[in-house]
């Protein structure tokens, strides 16, 4: 009843999950493991592999540093796709996408992104419980998807598939097939399936690349958003996109040539669609006294002014094991 398809390359990982899922997925199951350990693939053509090998109707995509915590999930992802328009389902992701290039977490500071997932810390080894419902609902419709793990509808890949042309990794493939989605179905973050990610914590400057990508397949979708979500939301997010953009660029070693001409790109982007006294006072600031300094100052100001929201999810350290 579920294909389960792994891009594979750590065995330790590997076996880890193997056990995980045969003592919790609960239905028939097929694993079709890609092996990548000779760096053959990108995780979109081994995904687009996976796919042609899955021989039941919905396909799960997951990281191999994937460990479950929820008994018979497999029949909780079926029941989800027993609704005809749900096309995909996920843990966590973002219910709105800028025009400008913004990875879906961007959402976090305005509080409009869903999540429901352990993360055990690198230092102290604990195991925490990070949760996010907005609206307070059993199910919430997003726009990303996270590529952590994710289930998709198998008829739906006669109209879609990952994209090997436009991305060349291991990146933007989640967000690209969200988008996908979206125009046959809808998107959805589930609250009733446990997940434990051990992430790197680590994002390379390639997925900045990639996200550049991304947003320029998509510019004439974009910007979108959940429909819950206030109509003036994107005044507000767009141009936190271009700012967070920017303050990332400058961690990654990019040049000062790539951040001024990334600027000179997208400001007006953000300039002409969505208006901002808040944010035009930021870049103006940030000519005269830098944006890491500007930054602070604004961060501060609206943390105090309760502008934002930090963050919007909550995080309880988790002891339990598996549950129902």
């Amino acid at each position: 009843m579920l294909s389960i398809v792994i891009c594979h390359r750590d065995k330790a990982l590997l076996w880890a999950i193997k056990k995980s899922i045969e003592e919790t997925v609960g239905i028939l199951y097929e694993l079709i493991v890609i092996d990548n350990t000779e760096n053959i693939y990108t995780i979109l053509s081994a995904y687009n592999e996976g796919v042609k090998k899955a021989r039941y109707d919905y396909i799960c995509f997951t990281h191999e540093d994937i460990l479950f915590y929820t008994k018979n999930w497999g029949q909780k992802v079926v029941n989800h796709f027993t609704d005809p328009e749900t096309g995909m389902i996920g843990v966590e992701g973002g219910l709105a996408q800028s025009s400008i290039p913004s990875a879906w977490w961007y959402n976090n500071y305005f509080a409009k992104s869903a999540r429901n997932m352990l993360i055990r810390e690198k230092r102290s080894k604990k195991l925490f419980l990070y949760t996010s419902n907005p609206f307070n609902e059993q199910r919430t419709e997003a726009i990303i998807i996270d590529g952590l793990w994710f289930c998709i509808r198998k008829s739906l890949f006669s109209k879609i598939s990952f994209d090997e042309k436009t991305f060349t990794g291991f990146h933007l493939y989640d967000a690209d097939i969200s988008m996908q989605v979206l125009e046959h179905a809808k998107n959805f973050i589930v609250y009733d399936i446990l997940l434990e990610h051990h992430w790197s914590e680590n994002i390379s400057k390639d997925y900045y690349l990639e996200l550049v990508k991304f947003t320029d397949k998509w510019r004439n979708n974009l910007p979108i958003q959940n429909k819950k979500i206030a109509d003036n939301y994107m005044d507000i997010y767009n141009w936190h996109a271009l700012r967070y953009y920017i303050l990332e660029m400058k961690t990654k070693d990019f040049t000062k040539k790539d951040i001024k001409d990334f600027f000179k790109t997208y400001y007006p982007v953000a300039k002409k669609r969505h208006k901002s006294f808040w944010f035009n006072a930021y870049f103006s600031l940030s000519k005269y006294i830098g944006l890491a300094n500007a930054n602070r100052i604004f961060y501060r100001l609206e943390k105090i002014s309760g502008f934002c929201k930090i963050p919007d999810y909550t995080k309880k350290e988790f002891k339990q094991h598996v549950t129902a």
